[in-house]
């Protein structure tokens, strides 16, 4: 039996994956994101999750994959913009756990 994590290590992943997300804004899109946007979107994306139970148990592990797959879309997908890749990455998040 896997051992449950306490809501600070679930908040803690979950930022880290947002800020990795931002991280990862700069080097795919260094021309179009500026270091106000990378973490404008990080803030807004974590502020996001917390009012979305992605921080439960249930949910937060969801929501570190979906910050994945919204990394490998703006890696894949030159035209996807970052309001494009943050809506994919909230979109998936509720089909997963909706």
């Amino acid at each position: 039996m896997a051992a449950k994590t306490t809501e600070i290590e679930r908040r803690s992943k979950v930022a880290e994956a947002c800020v990795d997300f931002g991280t990862h804004l700069l080097k795919v899109r260094k021309i179009s994101v500026t270091p106000d946007d990378a973490q404008r979107a990080v803030k807004e994306l974590f502020e996001w999750f917390e009012s979305h139970d992605a921080l439960a148990e249930a949910g937060y592990g969801i929501a570190i994959h979906a910050i994945t797959f919204g990394e490998e879309l703006l890696e894949s997908r030159k035209t996807v913009t970052v309001d494009d890749a943050v809506r994919a990455i909230q979109k998936m998040y509720l089909d997963l756990t909706g």
